[in-house]
């Protein structure tokens, strides 16, 4: 009789049905001191989403000495390749093209980077990144003038931000700035909140921008 379990899909970017393909489990113990034994186990399993067809490793492990308020072993959950949290937007390919400058290329590989920290649950790593990638874009389109504070508002009265975008993007520098200097862990409803802010920015300058341009292009002018 085929088994089937809960996890994680990133094609699906939801918790769902899986079949279990194959199961290998590598019981272990160790003394420690006089009658005193520590004990665990690693569990891999090659499961199938019933949904997408996709397929990953899923690996449990348990540890004697780390336990939950019921006294039930924590099993800690990994999967191979790592699950991810939330998937790079469609749009982010349409950021470079055939004359895609360096700092096209920059934006991107960014960009990149910080997802690859959020499917690692590195919070810190992808605030601090996202701060990074804030920083270059209003250095790149208003260039630096002297503090976030200056550059912030160089950007917004260059018209890449409203009143309302400036109020969302000052709380992220101060998170990222946090992240690096004050030891902040930003909860993952923080982080979903600071990369959809982002996303937004990014996706305005550089997506948007470019397809107005070339819907312009392309409407016919009004005869005189």
């Amino acid at each position: 009789m085929e088994k089937k379990l809960k996890a994680h899909c990133n094609t699906c970017l939801r918790e769902t049905n899986h079949s279990l393909l194959h199961e290998e489990e590598q019981p272990w113990s160790e003394e420690v001191g006089y009658n005193q034994r520590i004990y665990g186990a690693e569990t891999f399993k090659m499961i199938k989403c019933c949904g997408c067809d996709s397929v990953k490793l899923m690996h449990n492990s348990w540890f004697s000495e780390m336990v939950d308020e019921s006294g039930q072993p924590y099993i800690e959950t990994n999967y191979y390749p790592p699950a991810i949290s939330r998937a790079e937007p469609k749009w982010l390919s349409d950021v470079l093209g055939p004359l895609s400058s360096t700092n096209d290329v920059f934006i991107v590989d960014l960009f990149r980077e910080i997802y690859s920290a959020l499917h690692n649950n590195s919070r810190r790593l992808a605030v601090m990144g996202i701060r990074a990638l804030i920083e270059h874009l209003m250095i790149r389109e208003v260039k630096d003038n002297g503090s976030f504070k200056k550059n912030i508002e160089a950007f917004q009265d260059a018209g890449y931000l409203s009143k309302k975008q400036r109020e969302a993007i000052e709380p992220i520098l101060e998170a990222g700035h946090a992240a690096i200097h004050r030891g902040y862990e930003p909860s993952p409803e923080d982080v979903l909140t600071v990369v959809e802010v982002t996303e937004s920015l990014v996706e305005t300058i550089y997506v948007h921008s470019k397809k107005a341009s070339k819907l312009k292009a392309r409407v016919p002018g009004r005869t005189k």
